[in-house]
């Protein structure tokens, strides 16, 4: 009951964002007008990036899994990603989707900890690739200002400083911290920390399992690289999606590489803000309020949060479908138990 209550009154809150910065808008009636008159061609193109980003997600997390010796075939791995979508776009946080494929993952291979060690190596490199974009992006224009001349205004020059300075910093934290999981030595020294906290005999043995699953990324070299080029297209995949939006709103306005400095720090916004399902209100929020710091409008960036956030929707539909399917299967009785994947 709590869970219910907690879950109604977060989509309130997505809801009454929406609505507020709806209001804010200065001709709300011009905006939705500009929304429902979209070029239909170009939102269908930017649905099909947003797909390709998911089925890509699925392909890179495969190569994560083989580099352990978990076998899993392609069209496993896609309802996992496709399952995991969804509930990213329906859970508070984007995290949501990634508790789900590992938990999914360790149910059928009982590899508990191979599985919580790819979710975690595949989100890190995500992440790391996500900010080095954002931090040559912003630097970019930091330096030479937009594309095509236009000049910033002082506040959009401050930000982009702030952004180059934060993109860059949070980059070499994502290494540190990603060269950490790899270190035996590091990781050591993090067992004899646990080994003096409370409940460390239930603590220890699950980190020792998950580090000793860590290990076998330690000379992964050609996994590490497929992951993280395969996150470098994501990058690009989802910047080309909001840039072919922005585009069957109002063409010209905003930059693919001011899209590219952008969409990084869009999608850290949403992890730090878990307010509502899917960063609902959070994810308009964060782009009206960027597209209006780089000159590109306030409404523009509502319009184009908003149509994302559709486009989200859509996407993710066949993840529900197959959670559904993968739920009757589970209850059926007399269901044969499902192949163990290794």
């Amino acid at each position: 009951m709590r869970n219910r209550l907690m879950g109604l009154i977060k989509i309130a809150v997505g809801i009454g964002l929406v609505a507020l910065l709806f209001r804010t808008v200065e001709d709300p009636a011009a905006l939705w007008r500009q929304v429902t008159a979209a070029n239909k061609l170009l939102l269908a193109g930017g649905m099909l990036c947003y797909a390709s980003a998911v089925a890509i997600s699925g392909l890179k997390w495969g190569v994560l899994l083989r580099a352990t010796g978990t076998q899993v075939t392609v069209p496993r791995l896609l309802s996992y990603q496709w399952v995991a979508e969804f509930f990213n776009n329906f859970l508070p946080a984007q995290v949501g989707g990634d508790v789900m494929r590992g938990y999914a993952l360790a149910s059928d291979t009982h590899r508990k900890a191979d599985a919580a060690a790819s979710v975690l190596i595949d989100r890190f490199i995500g992440l790391t690739v996500f900010m080095l974009a954002a931090a040559v992006a912003s630097t970019a224009m930091f330096l030479f200002g937009r594309p095509g001349g236009a000049r910033f205004s002082d506040e959009a020059q401050l930000f982009m400083r702030f952004a180059a300075l934060g993109s860059s910093g949070a980059t070499l934290l994502l290494l540190l911290l990603l060269t950490a999981l790899l270190s035996r030595r590091l990781k050591r020294l993090v067992e004899r920390v646990l080994d003096r906290l409370p409940l460390s005999s239930r603590i220890v043995p699950i980190w020792q399992k998950l580090a000793g699953a860590f290990n076998a990324y330690r000379h992964s070299y050609r996994a590490l690289l497929i992951t993280a080029l395969s996150s470098a297209a994501i990058v690009v995949l989802t910047s080309i999606n909001i840039w072919l939006i922005s585009q069957a709103v109002e063409p010209g306005r905003i930059s693919l590489l001011e899209v590219l400095a952008l969409n990084p720090i869009i999608v850290f916004a949403l992890l730090a803000v878990p307010l509502s399902p899917g960063g609902l209100g959070v994810r308009q929020a964060s782009f009206a309020g960027l597209f209006l710091l780089i000159g590109a409008g306030y409404d523009l960036g509502f319009a184009v949060g908003l149509l994302q956030q559709f486009i989200g929707y859509l996407v993710s539909i066949p993840g529900l479908l197959l959670w559904l399917r993968g739920s009757r299967q589970h209850q059926s009785p007399g269901e044969q138990p499902a192949p163990q994947l290794r």
